[in-house]
């Protein structure tokens, strides 16, 4: 008996076989989407919709990601890096593509590690290449720290300007992306926001409405009520 996975794994399938070209209802349908193909195991089939999708939505780091993941498990290790660095070009906290450009990068240094009696062969252009390469890596690391606090402050402001025009599909996609990347000081400050502008009810009525899976809901839900609590918010 085929599993509830697999299934879903068919009728995708045939969705897109049967239904291209068609744009993508949402972002959030499209991830949802393409983690079932990834999860699967039809890595050409996710890149194939991945494509299409990251032209549809061109800022969206986490479609991005999903696209450099795909093709990072169909061993297309130059393209998916590409794709992992777009991601995080937009997006420098996604967990996805910096865990991903990690085991990449350790995969290159390995292979730079065995042919190191071939240095000699080298071009004088190959040999600058690397040492840009090094030193990119090196003021990245020095700015990695400015970076994030100007990367926190920037999805702070989108988050809150979404909030005040009404826009809490929106709002409460960046409360799950917080949530899924782990960056759960940013997550309390955007939740504590949301608690002076609602009252809990409100608050909870909204996370029903908008949140996508029951394990993000349960999460979030418990956070508000442990905020209210810990007495961070009145309970109004």
């Amino acid at each position: 008996m085929m599993s509830a996975t697999c299934y879903r794994g068919l009728l995708v399938c045939l969705l897109l076989v049967f239904c291209q070209p068609v744009a993508h209802a949402s972002p959030k349908v499209a991830i949802v989407e393409a983690q079932i193909l990834i999860e699967s195991g039809e890595y050409e089939e996710a890149i194939r919709y991945l494509e299409n999708a990251t032209v549809q939505y061109p800022g969206n780091d986490m479609l991005l990601s999903l696209y450099g993941d795909a093709l990072y498990e169909n061993k297309q290790i130059a393209e998916a890096e590409v794709a992992f660095r777009r991601a995080l070009e937009i997006n420098p906290l996604n967990a996805l593509a910096a865990r991903r450009i990690e085991v990449i990068r350790s995969i290159y240094d390995a292979s730079v590690s065995e042919q190191a009696q071939q240095l000699e062969e080298l071009t004088l252009d190959k040999l600058f290449d690397l040492i840009a390469m090094a030193m990119a890596f090196a003021l990245g690391t020095v700015m990695s720290k400015y970076l994030r606090k100007f990367s926190d402050w920037n999805f702070m402001r989108r988050s809150r300007k979404l909030f005040l025009k009404g826009d809490y599909d929106d709002f409460v996609d960046l409360l799950e992306i917080q949530l899924s990347t782990n960056e759960l000081k940013p997550l309390r400050r955007s939740i504590k926001f949301m608690q002076e502008q609602m009252s809990q009810d409100e608050i909870m009525t909204l996370l029903n409405r908008y949140v996508n899976t029951e394990d993000n809901l349960h999460t979030l839900t418990r956070m508000v009520r442990l905020s209210y609590e810990h007495g961070d918010i009145p309970n109004t």
